[in-house]
């Protein structure tokens, strides 16, 4: 019993026999403490329990103690009177937790410039053990979104209306190393894959976007598209439709092997700053960055894959990743197995989703 409940029990007793004994005055001397009602309490019980073990309910209580309290009075014996029963009612159970993270949202953002058929394969075959890992590590989520997006308005995903656009979900692939095939809708009815899919068949599907794509990358600006609520994308109609989920945890993985941001020499690039993209990721996620992962696997210097001239490729990705703190993890691109990463990805996933924060 709660201390607030004890506490209100202690106000009703005082009200009822008005509180007269003071310490050490005889019980017996009052009429009102000898022939007035005796106050106790019954806790709630199930109907039909033995009251001599468990209680009983109230209203058969409050009948039948209340006559065996005065069917036992005899003479020589004090009668208190009947007893007088307060119903508590029943207590309900604290509801159960669902676990701080049940749905999880992954965007991939895949660079489908010239250079990136080899990514791009070890990307499809490193993902099977990565998306395995993540469902056999996140027991308390129960729901998946899976997209993919492109770093230029992909022509070539024309199977569904309005995609083929910066930052559309790709449903459908073509042009050169490609799988030149149409992936979606999903098994769902989305331009965005789910727990039913077969997930590592879908996604081998869509993320060989091929090599015939913009030379001029525009990487970050292709995920802000696509995770940003009030473009025409999110909207009822619109390619990317019901894809980002406010309750969700958002991790976002980017996959590319050049430059990206300010400071590029030939000026084609995203627009902005890392600040700028952190602080419109941070917007989308309901302004909780505890909400969002980043994964990147660029060239940086200092990284496992540096750059192959004096441009800093992956610089300003790094920044934008490290901006997100322990939610942010850097691989390198290069590596013929992304593998390792994902293992350290699946457990930086895993803590972000433990301290998950809902929105208000």
């Amino acid at each position: 019993m709660s201390t607030r409940r004890s506490m209100l029990l202690g106000a009703l007793v005082c009200t009822v026999v008005a509180c007269g004994t003071q310490a050490g005055e005889d019980d017996t001397s009052s009429e009102a403490s000898t022939n007035g009602p005796m106050l106790t309490t019954a806790m709630p019980t199930t109907t039909g329990e033995d009251p001599s073990t468990s209680g009983m309910p109230m209203t058969t209580a409050m009948t039948t103690m209340a006559d065996a309290t005065t069917a036992g009075s005899s003479e020589g014996e004090v009668d208190t009177g009947p007893t007088v029963y307060f119903d508590l009612g029943i207590i309900p159970e604290a509801p159960m937790s669902e676990g701080p993270c049940g749905k999880v949202d992954f965007l991939f953002v895949i660079d489908n410039s010239g250079s990136m058929y080899e990514e791009q394969v070890n990307l499809v075959n490193s993902f099977p053990g990565f998306i395995a890992a993540i469902q056999g590590t996140l027991d308390t989520v129960e729901e998946y979104n899976l997209g993919v997006v492109t770093t230029d308005a992909y022509s070539y995903n024309n199977a569904v209306p309005g995609c083929s656009v910066l930052g559309g979900l790709v449903t459908k692939t073509g042009g050169g190393q490609s799988s030149n095939m149409v992936c979606g809708p999903y098994d769902a009815g989305n331009n965005y894959m789910t727990e039913i899919d077969d997930l590592a068949v879908s996604f081998a599907c869509a993320a060989q976007v091929g090599t015939s794509g913009n030379g001029y990358e525009l990487t970050m600006q292709a995920m802000l598209d696509a995770v940003d609520p009030s473009l025409p994308l999110a909207m009822a109609g619109g390619c990317n439709e019901g894809f980002i989920r406010e309750d969700a945890l958002l991790v976002l993985v980017i996959i590319t092997d050049e430059y990206d941001g300010v400071g590029d020499p030939e000026g084609m690039t995203s627009a902005g700053t890392p600040g700028d993209w952190y602080d419109a990721v941070v917007a989308a996620k309901g302004g909780i960055p505890e909400n969002v992962v980043v994964v990147s696997l660029v060239n940086a210097v200092g990284g496992p894959c540096p750059p192959g001239s004096t441009v800093y490729d992956g610089v300003n990705i790094v920044d934008f990743t490290n901006m997100f703190g322990a939610n942010g993890l850097v691989g390198g691109v290069c590596e013929l197995d992304y593998s390792p990463v994902f293992t350290q990805a699946v457990s930086v996933i895993d803590v972000a989703c433990d301290n998950f924060m809902p929105p208000n």
